[in-house]
């Protein structure tokens, strides 16, 4: 290697040649590099050039007189000094060397990452978290002081703190790695840009340079929707998303049987904790109430969970902001045409339990308006009896006046002119816009105007002629009942025949009505006149009258009865006009209830006695086990009764029965006295894991196997004390592993590794593939109680490429640093065993890239 160095002050020393020339920086380099030195240039001096060992006090002259030096290689590791002396042409006095001190190396810098002491760790989250810290050493070996750099899965890399001039061999410094994933996720921590801080590099080796970790997910906490304004002194309630919890911890339950914390400011206080299991039954939803304080302004509530392996997640917040009182929006001011309404209806900036009172007397949360005016409404929280108010003002547009004047006979031939008397924009019934419009036939005539406020207003005519020979009359608009029969007839006033074609598309004189709608008919004599009328038909709904199912009632007990229906007349069979009743007999009950539109429906229900008292079963809703479990059904009854039990399915009369099935399961419970009560659960089987290791398992020398538990995402619990899903074991014995479900259902298998050849045996595989997938990249000797192995690895030219003496370390595929081509090579192998003996072995092994 040829390096060139150029002293940028050896001008500078020339020019203090006669008083001494200055020193420069000491360089580092590794044995067997080769340098060239390089003075800048005076043509009135000659170089002399020497390299002078410390170490051993010896010099090496070199040959070059210039102010380049030829090179020179450093092939023994030591201290050097190397000089060069300014020679004066003309009277060839030696002047002080300019020097440079050279270190050189034994060999490059190297550095070992120690392993991990722990197999996983937490993932950062958004706070202080000692449980995602991963505690790192990283040992050097080398020219002092040096540095390095990490990169995690590959990222830009990061300095440690304190690593930019390390004067130790020994490195300590703490990783964090954060994993939004939801799930245990491999990551990668490695060595980078490491070297001394005169600049020689590490020579890399991933092997040492890199360790692996499982970093667990974050919990996936989140609030769900919540009022971010509320009035001090409040009780308010919140939900959250976290994950599934055991519906038996309660908030009185020890602190530490919780996975979550609520922390809320000063003056606050949480209440009524729950959490219920969602759907997806891997999280659970919880709510909880917040007693707020009298103290206003912005506030957080935050919410940290952990995961079953304690690890926190991110801290998530709620914005609060606790207000004196609260505030009330009517909007901006409304403008209405005159005949229509608008609905004034208040915006609060908060939940409450609020009454309503309007300027116009009116205390319902919405009022509808028709009339020019200012409308004021009051708030009022009735926990607090704190008011609020709001104004708007509603104005009412004029419509414009159209008047197309009195119906009117047309002379024969006459043709008459129609004016919509106003100014606006125009649409008759014939399509035409114009303000004025020429009829010359009898017809029905309409006409809409919008003015330019954007009110409209219609009106219209009826144009008859004298030559007309019939008229029709469908009569007012009708308002009915729904279930009312209505019968529409055009009534002609001259009988003789004709055809009728009704907008519905019937033919008959008459016709019957279930519908709301406009109804129009088409009158048709046989001199080919036409007549055409129509009629607005509208059906209003009974009132819906509901006194549920048949009721029992018990010695003492009294029933309320309710119409259901409000703002209507009632009319009880008992003579009552209220719309509930308090009845404490039994009997057969009847109720009339009449709408304000006069529209009526009757509702019944009958009242049975019944002897004792009145009790409740209860059995839960949802029981969930683990396929092979079973659980014990028992209900519970809130009072004292001498009970007797028939359980469905099963015809079981017991007072509890165990099952282990899925399905509904219901208890019919009677008392002394023939009163029944049921109640029924349903039970949920979940599926233990399935695991199966396979067939016991015969290895040859040199291989190992791969156990695999299945069943991603649980929870494993190997023989050997490995936690992962797969494990690679290459000694004989019995292994196991329990398998536990995200529903905590557990599922085994044992599997058994043999050795036909016996304990003490050894070897390699017959092939590998260094090709950097992570799977069979180096050539390991395989065996069991090895005390001590030498391992060579020979060419096809018979060059020895690699040896090792130790079980752990392989041949990678590389001789200097090379990958060696694909072919077959030739190992030797000599092991002792623990016992004392000793074996040897020659076979080949293919190397495949």
């Amino acid at each position: 290697m040829l390096r060139t160095l150029l002293h940028k002050t050896l001008l500078t020393a020339i020019v203090i040649l006669l008083g001494g020339w200055a020193v420069v920086a000491q360089h580092n380099v590794v044995k067997g590099t080769a340098l060239s030195f390089k003075a800048e240039e005076n043509p009135a001096i000659d170089y002399r050039w020497e390299i002078y060992n410390v170490d051993s006090g010896t010099t090496i002259n070199l040959v070059s007189n210039t102010h380049i030096s030829e090179e020179y290689t450093f092939n023994v590791s030591g201290n050097y000094q190397v000089k060069v002396y300014p020679v004066d042409k003309v009277s060839r006095c030696l002047g002080e060397p300019l020097i440079l001190a050279v270190t050189v190396a034994g060999a490059p810098p190297t550095i070992i990452f120690d392993d991990l002491s722990t197999p996983y760790v937490c993932s950062a989250n958004n706070g202080v978290n000692p449980r995602a810290e991963i505690a790192c050493t990283v040992n050097y070996t080398g020219p002092l002081p040096w540095t390095f750099k990490y990169s995690v899965d590959r990222e830009p890399a990061v300095m440690p703190d304190g690593a930019n001039e390390i004067w130790t061999s020994t490195f300590d410094f703490v990783v964090e790695i954060r994993n939004t994933t939801g799930k245990k996720s491999r990551s990668e921590i490695m060595i980078v840009e490491a070297q001394s801080i005169s600049g020689l590099e590490v020579v890399e080796n991933i092997d040492d340079h890199r360790v692996e970790i499982d970093v667990l997910g974050l919990p996936d906490t989140k609030f769900l929707e919540f009022e971010p304004s509320v009035m001090a002194g409040t009780l308010q309630s919140y939900k959250a998303n976290i994950l599934r919890h055991d519906p038996d911890i309660t908030p009185s339950s020890p602190a530490s049987s919780k996975r979550y914390e609520i922390f809320v400011p000063d003056g606050a206080t949480v209440l009524n904790e729950n959490t219920k299991l969602l759907a997806d039954e891997l999280h659970s939803e919880l709510t909880f109430d917040i007693q707020w304080g009298d103290e206003l302004g912005a506030k957080q509530v935050k919410l940290i969970e952990k995961n079953g392996f304690n690890c926190y997640g991110d801290t998530i917040f709620a914005d609060i902001n606790v207000i004196e009182t609260f505030l009330v929006d009517l909007g901006a001011d409304k403008d209405i045409c005159k005949g229509s309404e608008v609905i004034l209806s208040p915006t609060i900036n908060m939940d409450g339990t609020f009454t309503y009172l309007w300027s116009t007397g009116e205390t319902t949360e919405s009022i509808n308006v028709s009339k020019d005016g200012n409308y004021t409404l009051t708030v009022t929280e009735t926990n607090l009896s704190k008011s609020s108010s709001a104004s708007v003002r509603v104005n009412v547009l004029d419509l414009p006046e159209v008047d197309l004047g009195e119906d009117y006979e047309l002379a024969d031939g006459e043709v008459k002119t129609l004016d919509a008397g106003v100014d606006g924009t125009y649409l008759w019934s014939t399509g035409e816009t114009t303000r004025t419009i020429d009829v010359d036939r009898s017809a029905l005539y309409f006409v809409t105007v919008t003015g330019a406020n954007g009110c409209e207003a219609s009106d219209e005519i009826n144009i008859t002629s004298v030559n007309d020979v019939f008229a029709i009359e469908l009569g007012d608009d009708i308002v009915a009942c729904v279930n009312d029969e209505v019968i529409l007839n055009p009534n002609p006033t001259i009988t003789q025949n004709y055809t009728y074609l009704w907008s519905n598309g019937l033919t008959t004189q008459t016709i019957s009505i279930k519908e709301s709608g406009i109804y129009s008919v088409v009158v048709t004599d046989d001199a080919n006149n036409v007549k055409r009328d129509e009629i607005n038909v509208s059906f209003n709904a009974l009132p819906i009258v509901d006194l549920g199912a048949d009721r029992n009632i018990y010695e003492g007990e009294t029933l309320t009865l309710d119409a259901g229906v409000t703002g209507a007349t009632y009319l009880w069979s008992t003579g009552e006009t209220s719309q509930t009743i308090t009845i404490s007999e039994a009997g057969d009950y009847t109720v009339t209830v009449t709408n304000g539109n006069g529209c009526s429906n009757t509702g019944q229900v009958k009242v049975i006695k019944k002897e004792g008292q009145k009790f409740t079963v209860d059995l839960g809703t949802e029981i969930e086990i683990c396929e092979g479990d079973r659980a014990y059904l028992e209900p519970t009854i809130d009072r004292d009764i001498e009970a007797t039990y028939k359980w469905i399915p099963g015809e079981s009369t017991d007072k509890g029965i165990y099952v282990d099935k899925k399905g509904k399961y219901c208890v019919e419970v009677s008392d002394e006295f023939g009163n029944k009560e049921t109640a029924c659960v349903d039970i949920v089987i979940n599926a233990s894991p399935i695991v199966d290791l396979g067939d016991d398992i015969n290895l040859e020398a040199g291989e190992t196997a791969i156990l695999d538990a299945g069943n991603e995402d649980s929870f494993f619990e190997w023989s050997t004390g490995a936690i992962e899903q797969t494990i690679e074991v290459s000694t004989a014995g019995k292994y196991s592993v329990a398998v536990t479900s995200p529903k905590s259902c557990i599922g085994r298998d044992e599997v058994e590794v043999f050795f036909p050849q016996g304990e003490d045996f050894y070897g390699c595989p017959s092939g590998f593939t260094p090709n950097g997938d992570g799977n069979n990249d180096v050539l390991y000797v395989r065996g069991n109680n090895i005390k001590k192995l030498t391992f060579i690895i020979y060419n096809r030219g018979g060059q020895k490429i690699f040896q090792s003496n130790r079980q752990d370390v392989g041949w990678d595929g590389t001789y200097k640093g090379q990958l060696q081509r694909m072919d077959t090579y030739v190992y030797f192998l000599s092991v002792t065993f623990d016992n004392g003996t000793s074996a040897q072995k020659r076979d080949e092994v293919t190397l495949v890239n």
